[in-house]
Order: C-alpha cells, then sequence, then structure tokens
C-alpha cells in the first residue's frame, strides 16, 4: 500500500476477473484503493492515538482499509459495515492477510441511530450527491452522540466542507486515474458539523 508499509490488501489487477462481480452495473468499488480511505489510514497509523482502546466503525468500507488500520493501530474493537456483501468478503480476506481481528456487517447503516462506536470513520464518500446526503444526516447523529468522526476525501464535489476541520494533507493520485497522473493532496478532516 503507498505510504502503508507496514499493510497489505488483496487488490483488483487487470487479469483479477473482478469485473464479473459488477452488480446492476455498480463497479466493485471494494477492489481498489481510493485516496480518501488511503489518506486516513496514513493519517491514523501515524497517528495512532486516535483510535488506540476506542471501538471503532468503518463506514462503507470496501476493501476494509480503514478498519484495518484502526485495527493494526491498537483500537479496541473495529467494526467494517458495506452494503456490498463482496465488499465484505473482501474485508475478511484483507483482515486475515494482515493478522487482525475485524468484525463485519453486512448492511446500510445510514438511516440508522447513531452507531455505538466510540470513532466514525469515512472515506471517499461523497462521491454523489444523494449518498453524501444520507452521510452528512447519519454523522450529524453520530456527532450528536459525542462520537468523534474522521473523514478522508481528495475534494469530491459533495463533500460538506463547512462541516469539516482540516487536520492533514498528503499527495495522492484519484481512483481511475493512471498511477503516472500528477498527484493531489488528499485530504483528512475532522467531522464537526455545520458551523453557527
Amino acid at each position: 500500500m503507498p505510504g502503508l508499509p507496514d499493510m497489505r490488501l488483496h487488490l483488483a489487477v487487470p487479469q483479477s476477473g473482478v469485473w464479473k462481480l459488477a452488480r446492476d452495473g455498480v463497479p466493485p468499488y471494494w477492489a481498489w484503493c481510493w485516496p480518501g480511505g488511503l489518506v486516513l489510514a496514513r493519517h491514523i497509523m501515524a497517528n495512532p492515538g486516535i483510535v488506540a482502546g476506542q471501538t471503532v466503525l468503518d463506514l462503507g468500507t470496501g476493501s476494509g482499509l480503514l478498519a484495518i488500520a484502526a485495527a493494526l493501530s491498537g483500537a479496541r474493537h473495529t467494526l467494517a459495515s458495506d452494503t456490498d456483501a463482496n465488499a465484505i468478503a473482501a474485508v475478511e480476506l484483507n483482515a486475515a492477510l494482515n493478522s487482525v481481528t475485524v468484525q463485519t456487517r453486512h448492511a446500510d447503516l445510514l438511516d440508522g441511530p447513531a452507531p455505538e462506536a466510540e470513532i466514525v470513520l469515512v472515506g471517499d464518500l461523497f462521491y454523489e450527491r444523494a449518498l453524501a446526503d444520507r452521510v452528512v444526516a447519519f454523522l450529524d447523529r453520530a456527532l450528536a452522540a459525542n462520537r468523534r468522526i474522521y473523514v478522508g476525501d481528495i475534494g469530491r464535489e459533495h463533500l460538506p466542507r463547512d462541516h469539516m476541520q482540516a487536520l492533514a494533507s498528503y499527495p495522492l493520485v484519484d481512483f481511475g486515474e493512471p498511477a503516472t497522473a500528477e498527484p493531489r493532496r488528499a485530504q483528512v478532516w475532522r467531522y464537526i458539523g455545520r458551523k453557527a
């Protein structure tokens, strides 16, 4: 993993045939490393005190990158949730590859109550307006329940910047761009809700 020498993930390569797992025209997003997840994982592993001894939810986990980073950084309990059953299978394989325990949940948590976890991690969930609106509503409920929320994003259009406090940035190439593309700054944020 770029910038994460202590972590390994099973990811898609052109000959893997992973596109056969696309459902209803939706690509298997969990099969690649997205920059928001990568930047937040790098930040967590460089600052393990963020999650050490805490219960952590990796919302929309994809490959499990953030859940695994949290487990490797000393989280007491880590839950990885996703709406795609194949993503859940990928998380379980990737957690085993890194010799960590990650609980998984195949579910859409966005319309439910605030999570039980003390820390919520969100990587790259602001790529569509409707999804971003649901994520913000969920994060507002989590914030009202005194959860700490960290977000990684490369600057997508629907990122609610007015709800965020910038913490750090790292140069990364976006998902879908060639590895030779010019890196952009991916940002780590603390979600603080709408400013008064």
